[in-house]
């Protein structure tokens, strides 16, 4: 009897691991965790590095993974180099990519077993914002304050209801 209740545990084990290894939206809301705090480190003035990423001269070299260390291929690569105007807005169309399910096979072959399965993932680099570099980054982070439901001065935003 013994015997057939440790097979039986083992089995529920087994049944309970891929049950839930198959669940792209928790994979994925576990990616755009990540990606937040990539994005607003991105937004914090003098940040040279953070999550998934390093300034390095003009350009951001980005290399993002999932929880368990298993790299995410973007456009085939495992690091992939964007310019540094354009690293916030890149950073909107990953989040964007990934909400859509585009990266779901790229997040569970890294999760599951298999990194780097298929390499399809696309990310558009962005075009380059119109204005001065200042302008870019103080809309790039009050973008990223906006998506933490904060003001510009970094205040929580408050949400008014009717008064009816």
């Amino acid at each position: 009897m013994a015997l057939d209740s440790i097979i039986s545990a083992a089995k529920s084990a087994l049944q309970d691991a891929l049950s839930s290894s198959a669940d792209p939206v928790s994979d994925r809301n576990a990616v755009l965790q990540d990606l937040h705090l990539a994005e607003k480190a991105w937004a914090t003035d003098g940040v040279r590095s953070g999550p998934w990423f390093v300034r390095d001269g003009d350009h951001v070299a980005f290399t993002p993974t999932t929880r368990n260390g298993a790299p995410l291929t973007i456009d085939g690569q495992t690091t992939n180099f964007i310019p540094r105007d354009r690293f916030a807005d890149y950073l909107v169309n990953m989040r964007v990519a990934i909400e859509a399910g585009e990266f779901d096979r790229e997040i569970a072959g890294a999760l599951h077993g298999a990194a780097g399965a298929g390499g399809t993932a696309e990310v558009a680099v962005p075009a380059a914002r119109q204005g001065s570099p200042q302008d870019s980054r103080q809309a790039q982070q009050d973008a990223a304050r906006a998506r933490e439901g904060r003001n510009p001065d970094g205040s929580l935003s408050s949400v008014v209801g009717s008064g009816s």
